[in-house]
């Protein structure tokens, strides 16, 4: 559990003062891998193997200290303030501790998780039709709802993000709160109109499908994108990334606005690309099939 020192000091500079008067990490029964009881954590009893293998659980579980002990959500359809918030926390813990490699490959696991369970389940993040407290833990107030925030902080920046996420913490500690509570905090820092986000990516079920065909026309010099939105819900709005690669493996990065269910674009090109690859900076949730004409 020594693991647990630089997590404890890697939330403490980003988020605020720890809450408690202490902190322990105890081997335990717990039929949870973890449990995050505020300043004493349960691990399961094969936690403890010397190696200290349970770094990201670790985390995960001090993170919690912060959000969904201190700052706890006042309704249980909101869970994600406490779940989506330690996924996402432990992942930037990971990058700041190994590295933007180790971040990138816990996204990428989450984003895969997240198209996994939503081919059997579709649910918004936010899902009052729930009875049982119990089904709303799920990949969805997990690892969509770290997504959510990923993609929240793409929107505004780290240091807009960062703001935002003390703004929101220094008000609730010690309090509930909902998700308009958050949404609230990070327009506050921002000045920005953030419902449209939290509509989409919160109340709407589903992420982005896309069926992506390119090709390129000699003639008129131009790379030619149709980008279809196939996910039967409502459509979203997003900025979408894409690079290709030209000659001596050179990639350009390109940016395009996906509004509707149809997108068309064209790109000024001199030759022809050898690959063009969506989201290479991983910004976005979603799944997609490339085509080239």
């Amino acid at each position: 559990y020594s693991v647990a020192v630089r997590a404890l000091g890697y939330f403490q500079k980003n988020i605020g003062p720890y809450p408690y008067k202490k902190l322990a990490n105890v081997q335990s029964k717990t039929r949870f891998g973890g449990l995050e009881n505020a300043n004493t954590i349960f691990y399961f009893e094969n936690s403890v193997t010397g190696k200290g293998e349970q770094e990201a659980l670790i985390a995960h579980e001090i993170a919690h200290q912060w959000f969904g002990n201190s700052a706890t959500e006042n309704d249980w359809h909101h869970v994600w303030l406490s779940e989506g918030f330690a996924t996402y926390f432990t992942n930037l813990y990971l990058e700041h501790t190994y590295g933007r490699e180790r971040f990138v490959k816990q996204q990428l696991a989450n984003r895969d998780k997240v198209i996994r369970y939503h081919q059997k389940v579709v649910r918004p993040i936010v899902d009052v039709s729930i009875e049982d407290p119990k089904n709303v833990l799920s990949p969805n107030t997990y690892e969509q709802a770290g997504w959510v925030l990923h993609m929240l902080r793409q929107d505004l920046g780290d240091e807009l993000f960062w703001q935002g996420i003390r703004h929101y913490y220094a008000k609730f500690a010690g309090k509930n709160a909902m998700s308009a509570d958050f949404q609230a905090s990070m327009e506050q820092v921002s000045g920005k109109d953030l419902s449209k986000f939290f509509q989409q990516w919160l109340y709407q079920a589903g992420y982005p499908k896309l069926a992506v065909q390119w090709k390129y026309d000699g003639l008129k010099k131009e790379l030619q994108l149709k980008i279809e939105q196939l996910q039967p819900q409502a459509q979203f709005d997003f900025p979408l990334e894409f690079a290709t690669q030209g000659s001596a493996a050179q990639f350009q990065l390109h940016t395009v606005r996906i509004q509707n269910k149809i997108n068309e674009f064209k790109f000024p090109m001199q030759s022809a690309p050898k690959s063009l690859s969506l989201d290479p900076m991983v910004k976005l949730l979603f799944e997609a099939k490339i085509e080239q004409k």
